[in-house]
Order: C-alpha cells, then structure tokens, then sequence
C-alpha cells in the first residue's frame, strides 16, 4: 500500500449518472454447446470497448461500443456523446454451459461500410457485421434537435448467417481443456481469424480457425515444439529444468501475421498464421522468477499496439505469487523467417490482482492503464507510459455517495432520494421493490404506476405503521430517519453492484498520440470517462507533488507560493479528514452569515474545539512559512479560482463550417457527461477554497490575510453551483398559473421554457437546452477540435462561466426564470443574497416574477422596487428596457422598466400594486415624457375599478393627453352610469367638457325615448353650471327624437316639460332655443318659452282639464293620478266620474266619496242608488245624516232632512238578504229615528227660544 500511497494522482474519472439501459434487443447465437456435451465452466466477467476512428465525421465523432460477458450473453452496447442512438442496446445470448471469451475486437470495414465485432465462446466462434454508421441514416442532420440517430445494433439480420459462425465443440475435452482467452483479428478480405488458448490444466494448446467470407472454416492446432535452434529458443529454461511440456499458453494476441503468445515459461512464442502449426520464434524469458504464476484470469496476459514506427510492441503482465511486473518488448519484421523480440523496459507493478489493462496514446508516447482489484473489493486505476523514465500514476478514486443525514420530514428523505445525480430511477425503482417484500409483507404492486417519490414515500410509509405497532418508541424522528436509511442503503448496494468496473477502452487511433493521457471504465451499467486533473484538482489530491515539484506543465500558471497555499489546504483536509471538513463546511453556512461575518465565523469554528493538535498545526505553518507576501499567494490563488473565458469573435459562428459544432456533447450522455464534469470541477474547487481559508485561519488568521474574503466568495459561488446541479424542477401542475407565466414572459419579449423531465438536475436541462448551445458557439468561434478529450475542458469551462454566479452574465438566470419554477427561482435569488453582488438588481427581477406566481404581492412588488436600482447599470435589465444601442437618461430608463412591470402585476390583477408603480413613475418622469398619460391612464383605471371615484376623477383630470381624458370620461360615463353615481361626475368642473362630449355621442347613439342616462346626465350637467339654454335644447333634442322614433306622447310631453322649466330659469336675453328644421326647404327657427309652451299645449289640448281626458279614455280611471283634480272637481265632474267608475266596475275610493258628500251629499246618495250600489248609497246616506246631526242647533240655519231618501233607501233594501245589506237597513231605520227626535226636539228648543 505504501507504493499506492505514493503514487501522484493525475486523472480523474467522470463518470456520468446517466439512465441505465432497461430494454434491450435480444438474438440467441448459435454456439453448439448444451447441457449434456458441455461442463460447467465458469468464466471471469469481462468488458471492453472500441471508439471509432473517424473523428471528423458527425456521425462517427465522439462514439463508441462497449461490450461486457455474462455467463449466458454478450451484451454490446453503442453510445454517443453527440448523438442519442436509437436500438443500441444488443444481448446476444449463448447457450448454457458455453460462456463466451473476453478479448472480443471491433473492426469497420470501409469497403463493405461494415462494422465487425469478432466474438468467441468456449465451443464457437463469431463474426458478427452491422451496418455502419455512415449509411444508417442518411438523413440525419446536425443540431441537438435532430441528434437521434440509429444505432448499429438495430439491424442483426445477418449475425446467425451459417457463414459467420463456427462451431468447434470437439476441441472442448478432457485433454485439450477448455478455452479461457483467445485473440481474433479481420484481415482485409474480410476473413476473420481466431486464436483460442486452451486451458492452463491440459494440454494448453493453441487452436487457430479462419472463417473466411463464404467457405468452409479451416482450424489448425498450433504447436508448442519449436523448429528453431534451443539456444534460440529458450535454452536458459532448459538449464533451469523446465520442460515443453508444462508449457501453457495464458495470453495470446493476432499481429501481422503472426500469432504471438505468452506462456507459462515466461517466453513469447511466434507461429506464422498461414504456415504449419509449429512456432517460427521463442523468446527468452521475460522474468528470472522461478516459480509458477497465477492461473488465469491472474495469471500472465498480453496485449499490443503499433509503435510510432508502425512495428509492434508487445506488453506482457507476468503475475506471480508474489511479485508482478510488465515486460515491454518490440517485435521486429521476420527476418529469413524468424521473428526477433527486443527488450524495451521493465514496470513493475503494485501486489494486486490485475483485473484488465490496454495500451493506447498520449503524451507523445504509449501509456498502459491498468485496472486492479484491492483487498477490500474496491478498484482502482493506474497509467505508466512506456519508456525509460517509468512512474505510476493513479486515478482519483470514486466518492462514495455521502450517508444520508438526519432530516425533518419525508418529503425533504423523498427529494433527498431523487436528488439528480444520485441514484438512477431504475436502482430507486429496484430497492423498493425489495424493501417493499423485506418490511411490508408483499410487493411493489403500486411502485410502477405510482410517481416514484410517493412511491417511496408510501413504502416507508407502511414500515413506520408497522414499527408503531410493535414498539412503543416515542422518538419518531430517530425511527424515520432509521426506515429512509434503509431504503437508501439498498440503492447504495444496487448501485455499487451498478458501478463494478470490469474492463477498460481506449483509443487505437494513432493520431490520438498527441491528445494527452485519457480512456475509458466499462462499468456493469454504462461506462466513465479518464481524464487528466486541471492543476488546482491535482495540486489538492497530490500535495508532496505539488512542494516537491519546481516546475511542470501540469502546475499551470501559479507560482510556488499560491501552490503553497492549495498544498497547505490539502494537508489541513488530510489532517481534519474529509468528514470533518465536510462538517465544518455545513455549520459555518447553516447560520446563512452575511458574507462580512464569514471568516470570523470560520475562525471561532476552527478553535472552538480546535481540529488540529499543535503538531499538525506546526506542520501547516511550515508549508506556509516560506512564502515572503501571503497577500500576492492569495490573491493569486483567487484569480486562478475564477472561472473567466476568453472574449470570442462570435460572427463566423453562423458559418455554414461551423456547423459541426451543433451536435457537439448534444446526446444525454454527453450532457450528463458535461454536468458531471462541472459538478466534480466545482466540488474540488470548493474543496480547495476550504482547505486554503481553514489553513490560513488555523496558521495566520483569515480574517488578517488580504484577498481572503474574495476566496471566500468563490467558494459560495462554487457551493451555487453545486446546489444548482442537485436541484430538480418540478412539473407544473396548475395551467391557469401556466397560462398566466406564459402572458407574463410575452409581456417581457421573452418566452416561456420547458424545464423537461426524468428527474435531471437544473444544470443538466440547462447543458442540453441554451448553455449548451451558447457554448458550442463559442467552441465553433474558437475552432476547438471536436474530439471529446479536446472539447471536454472548454465546453464545460464555457457552461459552468454562464452558471457561475460571480461571472457577470445574467442568461442562465433569466432563462431559470422562464422554465416555470419560482420555488427554485425563490430559493437561488435568497442563497445568492447575503454575499454575491454580481447582477443584484437583476436576480431580484426574476424574484418578483416568482413572487407573484406564488401569489406572495407585496414581497414580488418589493423585490421589483429593488430591482429598479440597476435599470441603468446592469445589462440584462438595461436590454429588457430598450435596445442596447438606444441612448436613454436614468430617469427614461426607470420609466420604461416601471411599464414593465406594471404589466405584470396587471396580468395578476393586483391593482393596488399597479397603482404604486404607476405613481412611482409619474413622479420620477420627466414634464415631456410620452409615457406620462399612460401612467396617468392606469392609475385612473384601477381607482375606478376599484370602486375609488374621487381618485378616479383626479387621475383622469391630470391626464395631459386629449385623447386619454376623453377616453377615461368615457370609461367613466359607461361605469358610473351603471352604478347610479353619474352625481360625481357632473361635481368635477375639470372633466366637464371631455364629459360633455363623451355623453353627447353616447346620447346619439341610444334611443331617445327609452333609459338613457347621457341625456339626464348632458341635462344635470348644464343646469349644475348654469348653461340653462343647453340644458333646455338638450331635452328638446330628446324630445324632437322621441317624435321621430315614435316613442310616445307622453314620454315626449315630459321631455317637453323639462325643456321648458330650463328655458324659463334662463335669463329672458338667453331664453331661446333653436328647433331644427323639419323639410328640406324649411328655416332653422329659434323660439322661446312661449312658443315652447304652446308647442307642449298642442300635444294634448284638452291638457287643461284631465278628468275629461280619464273619461274619453277606455281604461279604467286613474284616481291617483286624478287625485289633485277631483279634490277640487264640481258636482257635475263628480257625477260623471261616479257613473262611469259604477258602469265598470271600478272601486270608488274613500276620498272621492268624501269629497263628494261634502259637494252634493244627496246627490252622491242618488247616483250610487241609481247605479244599483244600495249598500254603497245606504253607508252614504248614514254618513250624510250624521253630519246633518251634528249640525243641528236651536239657532242655527235651517237644515235638510233628507228623509225621502232615506225612505227610498229602506224600500230597496228591504228585500237584500246580505248581512250587510241588512245591516245598513237597521242603521238607516235606527238614524230615521233618532233624527225625528232630535229635529222635533230641537223644534220646542227654538220655541223657547
């Protein structure tokens, strides 16, 4: 291990959380084995890989196919990182007991346009032709929208061909053993040849088959006895008592010509594929170790590559028991028919199990990169070029995913699960399965139909009622975070099963020679990309490196004392260890410290307790004492930080050239690729940033160190970010909210963007939608080599600038703001508050925008109030505004943002919000600003809308434009009408005239004779100003429609009337009005208020005496409305109106009857007795003699009796059976005799008198 720890780290592994592949495309090979001829073989899992050579074309750019064995299948898969492929995922499965081989090679034939993947079982072999990829779709077009493309697996039509197989069951025996590695190679005639070494416990013999094109398949069994001189072929191991015949063949690989093998003797052995069986060269050993290696598949390998001379060079893996090393040797041209191998170096490697290793470029040389298994199980990896100078370096080993921490609720365990870049839907998906059997007692029936967070939920769910009913344990908090705990352990064992590494890919381009050192991890479930370490990564992973080091290319640009500085970081990370930093990290910004209280903040964390012993913290002050101005180091150190981009020419990035760039990291594994590789840039750099202030602090003071408070800011910038790669959006649910966004967005000139699905992070949507876009053009204005090793670090370079807070560019945040998701908006403006002051202003406007999606008024209009700060200084509301190029004062600026956003609360209809604004910008406008009666216009609006006339009225009348005055007395006219408040309009002297107007249209345009308001309104008006001439030709003109469009008589008269009763409060040199003409040859007449009188009198001349009119009419008499009239009416008028209320039937009121006994007693007596009412006549004659007797006096006038009437009276009715009648009948007799007495007694009285 002390060699591992030693070893500097240089690479790291990207390895994307992409979705793990669920369907696949089966076929069943043909491979002669079954149950009854075959043992049971079992066969080490393996996997590799090949990328295709052409990185120019589009189609072939940036793809590769992988392929791993099981024990029944070759799985082969084809990926892009440009392209989503179609049908790329192939199963070919085997029969049982016939496991196939590793070392399956891929080759493309250019002129069959083929693609050709040579496989081998332990009883077959293969040759397995798809089409290629440049003549599967010729349509195909770049761009991210048109990045679907066909995979090469869709099309295995011709893999079962007879032609294309060999079957070689007789080889598998007791004496030969069974295969357990082989080689294969496609010669130019497309003839496919193999070479099967048999196992290490028999015979280990070499068996050769070519399966030509069409044909028959020719085998050979390769011999171990060499033609060749003893002291050619291996003589020291004859002297060392080796014999032939425990010769095996453990590695064996197919090179011009020539089959080339590694046995257990340690030589190589060379056989001629064309001539005989028996080797043409023997090696000498590789290794002086006398002792047995390892059996397979630990035991030797061997692999080649093509020297930039174009010779092979051969790297055997010699493992023994106790020592492993790798031999490089060259294979030189046969010579008279001997091949000689010349020794090039020696590497020795670490005491693990070696589990895959591959040659490819970089470097300007050759590198090996070796994949071992540890102790423990885990794996890690190593490169070495090939050379004289040999030194190992490693790659950074995976973090596990961080355990889960306690929470609060199951909705924060649920997003905490499907936090993007966590777990695949798929791993999530098969725990609940599994968890739902363990606890639940049945299935996940519900978990495929349901959302997979409720799901998970429901689940964890159903345990905790399970816990409550058997325990008794009050602490709920404790026993939840117990039940999400193991749920999430299940994924974390899903999905290191997922993450096994088991083989490795590289490039065999030779023009990759030069691309520096990189390859990739076929993993069981997908693959991860090697890549170098930029120099803070490297300098932080590998800090004795970094001190020890004086110069290199790998050490950037910073001088010795900024590397000081990250090197000391890193030791103070060692020294704490990284669960402890981690900790130190979330309580200094679980506070939420405004940024000025950060460092302290840091400083008392890092002493109260102290983290490091005073050994440990000498140890810092060492590495840190030799540099002379720390202030330089940090400043330095902050700049090397910063995540600047060069300023590019973006006009050819139109070009019709550039558009190879359109696909470029276009597919979803090139886009998780890219996500990933930021999140992991931005984590170490917040790990750098971290270790170099908590190492400061620890040593000199942060807070006393110059340019730490900017580090400080960067590494809030690099945790945004961060944060930003694990936040999901969430599907919006309410579409009047949506619809409400979108109106918003159109009201902005912007439009709304889809947030997609499937559970991606924020940085991800963005990376595959406008960021990744923006920065292939950037990339095509740069012409940036599109392989992925070159385009990688400037793609995600140019993306992480766009999302880094502290970068001056506001795209990605106005583009966060169109996707609908103002909790995530919210939650990202308040993170960025306290410290970052980079487009301030202008994250406060998209606050706003989420603010009123969330319904919250007041806070969305504070947070546009705050916005408006940076109207003139930040570019992003400054184009919202106005054109880039336009020349505007601040105060225009303001103006012209304050309309912006007073349609958006418009579109909310928040009308109090609407109203401030507005009045906001009515005080800051300039006298002559055009925009001024709009404002004036709104506020006028939501005061009448509002219910607010007074405000309403004085919006109006300090509206300065004509047009708007006389809109807004017509929008008051039509809403104070309908409200009956017309009172206050006619009190505003200062919207008289645009009333006036407005009213006279309106009154023109609605009949005359029906409701119209305007006219009562255009009457009030005058008369409330003393215009009485207008008032009366106001109600003539009515009057004059009225006639015209027959609306009645009566209704004309009224208006008549009225014009009149205003012309006559006119003064007499006034008091006229003009009557239009009635014919075409006819004068305009003025007239005045006598001929307005005697207009009215000739609409009804009997105008003077209504009871006549009541009488000529054919309906019933209308008392009340004849009231004043027959109050005062004669005993005639009466009499008539008595006999035509009795001849129909009408009702004769009591007043009327009242007035006519007072006039003519006996006569009303008569009429009602006439008119057959005797009862009506009997109560009046009753009512009559009453008032006759209270009037008799002894020296009174002499009064009449009426008692002929009375006799009259009880004649008729006396035959009335009525109890009424009756009734009245006994009161007349009763008054007959009461009134006898008292006329004979007042007769004495008089007398005496």
């Amino acid at each position: 291990m002390e060699f591992l720890e030693a070893m500097p780290v240089t690479f790291k592994e990207i390895a994307p959380n992409h979705n793990i592949p669920e369907k696949w495309k089966e076929i069943v090979l043909n491979t002669g084995g079954t149950h009854s001829t075959l043992q049971d073989i079992k066969l080490p899992q393996k996997a590799g890989g090949y990328w295709y050579k052409d990185s120019t074309k589009f189609y072939t750019r940036n793809r590769f196919i992988y392929w791993q064995t099981t024990s029944d299948a070759i799985e082969i898969s084809e990926a892009s990182l440009d392209l989503n492929l179609s049908s790329a995922n192939l199963r070919c499965k085997v029969a049982p007991g016939t496991p196939p081989l590793s070392n399956i090679t891929v080759y493309e034939r250019s002129s069959t346009n083929n693609v050709v993947i040579l496989a081998a079982t332990v009883s077959s072999v293969h040759r397995l032709v798809f089409p290629h990829p440049s003549i599967l779709d010729k349509k195909c077009t770049y761009g991210s929208m048109s990045s679907t493309s066909p995979s090469i697996c869709h099309d295995t039509s011709s893999i079962n061909n007879p032609n294309n197989y060999f079957i070689l069951n007789q080889y598998s025996n007791a004496t030969t053993g069974v295969a357990h590695t082989c080689s294969s190679l496609l010669r130019e005639n497309g003839e496919a040849i193999f070479a099967l070494a048999f196992g290490h416990e028999g015979e280990g013999s070499l068996l050769l088959i070519k399966l030509p094109v069409t044909g028959a398949a020719v085998t050979t069994v390769l011999k171990r006895e060499s033609t060749v001189p003893s002291f050619l072929s291996g003589i020291t191991g004859a002297l060392r008592g080796k014999t032939t015949d425990g010769v095996e063949t453990y590695g064996v690989v197919i090179t011009k010509n020539v089959i080339v093998a590694v046995c257990g003797d340690a030589c190589l052995r060379a056989w001629p594929i064309d001539d005989g069986g028996a080797p043409i060269s023997v090696s000498a050993p590789l290794s002086q170790t006398n002792v047995r290696p390892k059996p397979p598949p630990h035991g030797h390998m061997l692999q080649k590559t093509i020297g930039l001379d174009g010779s092979v060079i051969l790297v055997a893996y010699l493992s023994f028991p106790n020592e492993c090393e790798f031999v490089v040797m060259k294979m030189h041209d046969p010579v008279g028919g001997f091949i000689k191998f010349s020794h090039i170096c020696r590497i020795f490697g670490p005491q693990l199990d070696l589990l895959d290793y591959k040659i490819g470029y970089g470097d300007s040389n050759h590198v090996i990169w070796a994949l071992w298994s540890q102790p423990d199980g885990d794996t890690m990896m190593t490169c070495s070029s090939l050379g004289a100078e040999v030194s190992w370096q490693a790659v950074a080993g995976r973090e596990p995913p961080p355990p889960l921490p306690q929470l609060s609720n199951h909705n924060q365990y649920r997003d905490r699960l499907l936090a993007p870049g966590l777990f695949p839907h798929s791993v999530i998906r098969k725990a609940l399965v599994i968890y739902t059997r363990t606890w639940c007692g049945g299935g996940a029936g519900g978990a495929a139909e349901e959302e997979l967070g409720e799901a998970a939920v429901s689940a964890v769910l159903a345990r905790l009622r399970l816990h409550a009913a058997r325990t008794a344990s009050t602490d709920q908090t404790h026993l939840m975070h117990k039940c999400w705990s193991d749920l999430y352990s299940w994924c974390m064992q899903y999905m290191e099963g997922l993450q096994k590494p088991l083989g490795l890919m590289v490039s065999e381009n030779g023009t990759d020679i030069e691309s520096g050192g990189w390859c990739a991890v076929v993993r069981r479930a997908g693959v991860s990309l090697v890549c170098e370490l930029e120099p803070l990564e490297r300098m932080m992973l590998s800090p004795e490196d970094t001190l020890e080091s004086g110069t290199g290319v790998w050490l950037g640009a910073l001088s010795a004392a900024a590397r000081r500085v990250v090197a000391a970081g890193a030791c103070w990370e060692r020294a704490a260890s990284p669960s402890r930093a981690h900790q130190l990290e979330r309580q200094l910004f679980a506070a939420a410290a405004p940024q000025h209280r950060l460092l302290p903040r840091l400083l008392h964390l890092l002493h109260s307790p102290p983290i490091l012993t005073p050994q440990q913290i000498n140890e810092l002050s060492a590495i840190l004492e030799p540099i002379r101005d720390l202030q330089s180091a940090v400043l330095e150190l902050n700049d090397a930080l910063r995540l600047d981009v060069p300023d590019i020419e973006m006009s050819r990035s139109e070009d019709d050239e550039d558009g190879e760039y359109e696909s470029l990291f276009a597919s979803d594994l090139g886009v998780a690729v890219v996500t990933e590789a930021i999140r992991q840039m931005a984590e170490m750099r917040c790990r750098v940033v971290r270790g170099a202030l908590a190492a400061l602090g620890v040593c000199r003071g942060a807070g006393a160190v110059p340019g730490a408070g900017h580090c400080a800011v960067h590494w809030q910038a690099y945790r945004a970010l961060l944060w930003l790669h694990g936040a999901p959006p969430h599907a919006a649910t309410n579409s009047n909210s949506s619809e409400a966004f979108r109106l918003k967005l159109s009201a902005l000139g912007g439009a709304a963007v889809s947030a997609g699905a499937g559970g991606a992070g924020v940085v991800r949507v963005y990376a595959r939608g406008p960021g990744g876009a923006r920065a292939r053009s950037h990339l095509a204005a740069a012409r940036t080599h599109t392989a992925w090793q070159h385009a990688l670090p400037h793609f995600l370079y140019h993306l992480a600038h766009q999302l880094w807070a502290v970068s001056g560019g506001f795209d990605f945040g106005w583009w966060l703001a169109r996707i609908n998701q103002p909790r995530l908006v919210q939650t990202y403006v308040n993170m960025l508050e306290p410290w970052c002051e980079w487009n301030a202003c202008s994250r406060q406007f998209i606050l706003g925008l989420a603010l009123l999606d969330l319904e919250d008024t007041e806070a969305a209009y504070t947070a546009f109030c705050k916005a408006a700060k940076g109207v003139s200084t930040e570019p992003f509301l400054r184009h919202l505004v106005a054109e880039p190029d336009a020349h505007l004062t601040q105060h225009r600026a303001l103006v012209l943002y304050y309309m912006k956003v007073i349609k958006l609360f418009e579109i909310h209809d928040e009308g109090a919000c609407v109203v401030r604004l507005a009045e906001t910008a009515i005080s800051i406008a300039d006298k002559d600003d055009p925009n001024l009666s709009m404002f004036q216009w709104v506020v006028f609006k939501w005061h009448l809308s509002g219910g607010r006339t007074s405000r309403a009225l004085t919006a109006a009348a300090a509206n300065p434009a004509p047009h708007a005055r006389a809109a807004a007395a017509a929008a008051l006219l039509t809403t104070l009408g309908s409200r009956g408040e017309l009172g206050a309009l006619v009190q505003c002297a200062t919207m008289a005239e645009e009333a006036e107007r407005a009213a006279a249209a309106r009154a023109a345009l609605h009949d005359a004779h029906t409701h119209n308001p305007y006219y009562d309104f255009l009457y009030a008006l005058h008369l409330s100003r003393h215009h009485y001439r207008k008032a009366a030709a106001v109600m003539y003109e009515r009057a004059a429609r009225c006639a015209a469009e027959g609306g009645g008589a009566a209704v004309r008269r009224r208006y008549l009337a009225a014009a009149l009763t205003a012309l006559r409060m006119a003064r007499p040199d006034h008091a006229f009005i003009a009557r239009p003409a009635t014919h075409l040859d006819s004068k305009l007449q003025v007239i005045g208020p006598e001929e307005l009188a005697a207009e009215l009198r000739e609409e009804v001349p009997d105008s003077q005496d209504p009871v006549k009119q009541a009488l000529l009419n054919s309906e019933n008499i209308n008392f009340d409305r004849l009231y004043t009239t027959l109050k005062d009416a004669n005993a005639d008028t009466l009499l008539t109106v008595t006999k035509r209320a009795i001849s129909t039937g009408q009702f004769l009121p009591r007043w009327f009857l009242h007035r006519y006994l007072e006039v003519d007693g006996a006569g009303c007596v008569r009429a009602l007795l006439s008119g057959g009412r005797a009862g009506e006549a009997g109560a009046a004659w009753c009512a009559l003699a009453r008032a006759s007797l209270a009037t008799l006096q002894p020296r009174g006038p002499p009064a009449m009796a009426h008692l002929s009437l009375a006799d009259l009276l009880l004649a008729e009715l006396a035959d009335h059976q009525q109890p009424y009648a009756k009734q009245v009948h006994d009161e007349i007799d009763s008054l007959v005799k009461e009134y006898t007495q008292v006329i004979i007694r007042t007769s004495e009285d008089m007398k005496l008198v």
